[in-house]
């Protein structure tokens, strides 16, 4: 699939680019499409839609990712290019031929993302996969939605969702609403959250405290560390407050939440323990952040629950894409592979009003490789197994929900 050279992006060329790329057609207006409110201040006039050679004249569906392809950052480089030959996997896959990915670099900032999103839409976008950070969603929400091109957003922050603009990243408010839930039904009657001082923790927290009180869960105590600091620290007098809520309670009927990762979650497993909230005492309950195979070795959390998005269709989806495209998925690939596939499929024969709110919105959701999902408002709600760790690693407690 032919792709736009990523120095004429930066070079400036890209108008230059796309002429030499297209023709008028019957399907592109003679060139120019006029769409969206041409009132508002985020109005971009469309010029001549990019065209590959071998597509002209044809009818097509023009999809583009704003990703950080030219990031200083080489981790934030590889995310990207990885997400982007996720894309073109699940475009040839899953289209007819109709559908074509515009991959633009986004830069790391929200001007430079805004910047990226006035070419795609000039370049005849109809479908936005990105940006990547939520200063840049919020920088391009306002254009998708001027210029009718419908948008899907990798970030967690769902504050721009709605109206066009469908969040399809792995929420925290899912897996702390999961995982609270399942405890409830299966006999914690009381809880202590230990969460980091970010957004995220704010987020778990919230989650957990509205799944808390529907499930008949008493909130014990918040315990709170600043996860960006030294572990040692932090972590302990974090711990050591989480401990001291647990005093007095019967080991079946309080569980702690902790939704983090790495040498963090180990440490604490660890201060916990050593002020008598062990896992004796205690069920530890945590996110997807668990599921690594260091942390699932750490002997202190033995018997702890935690979510797992449905990996049945992840290790072939891995596997194609190292054998197609040469590289190791990643959970943003995944991301990436099931929005695009999503869009190829529902746009057969380049007819982009296939797609709407409303069918995207399907009540019975979609199929993907990190297992189903469906729309609210926007809003992704992902279905998620729980699991125990075990001697072995993970084993599933309760598969993810096949019907919301």
């Amino acid at each position: 699939m032919p792709q736009f050279d990523k120095r004429t992006l930066l070079l400036g060329g890209f108008a230059v680019l796309l002429s030499a790329c297209t023709t008028p057609g019957e399907n592109d207006g003679g060139g120019v499409v006029q769409t969206g409110n041409t009132g508002s201040k985020y109005y971009v006039a469309r010029g001549t839609p990019f065209t590959p050679a071998n597509k002209k004249g044809q009818k097509l569906v023009r999809v583009a990712l704003l990703a950080p392809f030219n990031s200083q950052n080489s981790a934030i480089r590889a995310e990207a290019d990885t997400l982007k030959a996720a894309a073109e996997l699940a475009i040839n896959e899953n289209g007819d031929g109709s559908t074509i990915l515009m991959p633009i670099d986004s830069g790391d900032t929200p001007e430079t993302a805004e910047a990226s999103a006035k070419r795609a839409i000039s370049s005849g976008a109809d479908f936005i996969m990105g940006p990547l950070f939520s200063s840049g969603v919020s920088a391009v929400a306002p254009y998708a939605r001027a210029n009718n091109a419908m948008m899907f957003s990798f970030s967690t922050d769902t504050q721009d969702a709605g109206r066009g603009l469908f969040v399809v990243s792995f929420l925290p408010e899912d897996e702390a609403k999961r995982i609270v839930t399942y405890a409830g039904k299966h006999g914690v009657k009381k809880l202590v959250l230990l969460v980091p001082q970010s957004k995220y923790g704010e987020k778990i927290e919230l989650a957990a405290t509205k799944a808390a009180a529907r499930n008949g869960i008493k909130i014990l105590g918040t315990a709170r560390y600043d996860s960006t600091q030294n572990a040692s620290v932090n972590g302990e007098n974090a711990g050591k407050i989480a401990a001291r809520y647990i005093a007095g309670s019967n080991r079946d009927e309080v569980a702690i939440l902790i939704p983090e990762r790495g040498n963090m979650l180990r440490y604490l497993a660890k201060v916990l323990s050593v002020n008598g909230a062990s896992m004796s005492k205690t069920r530890y309950l945590g996110t997807g952040l668990w599921n690594d195979d260091n942390v699932l070795q750490d002997s202190r959390l033995l018997g702890g629950w935690f979510v797992s998005p449905d990996n049945s269709g992840r290790s072939a989806f891995e596997n194609r894409l190292q054998a197609k495209k040469g590289k190791s998925a990643t959970r943003l690939a995944g991301m990436g592979y099931d929005t695009a596939a999503l869009i190829a499929r529902l746009v057969k024969q380049g007819d982009k009003s296939a797609i709407t709110a409303r069918s995207l919105e399907n009540a019975d959701g979609f199929d993907g490789v990190d297992g189903r999902f469906r729309f609210d408002d926007g809003v992704i709600e992902r279905g998620m197994s729980v699991m125990e760790v075990s001697p072995n690693g993970a084993k599933t407690l309760e598969g993810s929900q096949k019907k919301f």
